[in-house]
């Protein structure tokens, strides 16, 4: 007699389980030591499962951060939406990102400090304006710049400077924890305005904007 089909309901207890294999398994090792065998070991499955419910290794791991990285993108929309002024829209963007980090560190280190292990495959590379909190310092930068307030250059490559040194500054004690630098937050916080004042047209500074 064959066997029934899984109810959406298993399915979903099934996902669940692997997920909460696989977030149970990169908070014991680390990122080198997930792997397919390991997180189907420990959930007491099949590889193939991984497989037939994620698609991929990467699929499984990628959604253990999806669903708090759409309430990060809605609240960052809604800060945006708010601050009509494009200069202070960008400030509050990047303040967001610190509060990102800092207010739920265990999913800024797995969703945006996650170092890819040798054992989970590449992704396809997406266009970067696909991350919303680059869309929106994008958006920002370019209304900034159609108002004279932001300096001249490509509104993408601005945000990537942007990101790159707010993000940089979060990253910068996790990554060299031997040293006895200040935390991300407050490194992060000095350079937001450093960030703005960068923006502004030549011979303008934050504090005119």
């Amino acid at each position: 007699m064959p066997r029934k089909p899984a109810t959406e309901e298993q399915r979903e207890a099934s996902r669940r389980q692997l997920q909460a294999a696989a977030s149970s398994l990169y908070a014991d090792v680390g990122a080198s030591g997930v792997s397919a065998r390991a997180i189907a070991d420990r959930a007491g499955v099949s590889v193939g499962t991984i497989y037939s419910y994620f698609g991929s290794l990467q699929g499984l791991m990628q959604s253990l951060w999806m669903q708090p990285l759409e309430r990060i993108n809605a609240r960052l929309t809604l800060i945006a939406r708010a601050a009509t002024d494009p200069v202070e829209r960008i400030r509050k963007l990047l303040e967001a990102y610190v509060e990102v980090a800092t207010g739920a560190p265990e999913l800024f280190r797995g969703a945006f400090l996650f170092v890819r292990p040798e054992s989970l495959e590449k992704p396809p590379r997406a266009a970067p304006d696909t991350a919303v909190f680059y869309a929106l310092l994008i958006a920002a930068i370019a209304e900034g710049q159609a108002e004279g307030r932001v300096r001249a250059g490509d509104p993408g490559q601005l945000a990537q400077l942007a990101w790159a040194a707010v993000h940089g500054s979060l990253a910068l004690p996790v990554n060299f924890d031997r040293l006895a630098l200040e935390t991300g937050q407050t490194i992060a916080a000095a350079m937001i305005p450093v960030i703005v004042d960068s923006l502004a047209p030549s011979g303008a500074t934050g504090s005119a904007l």
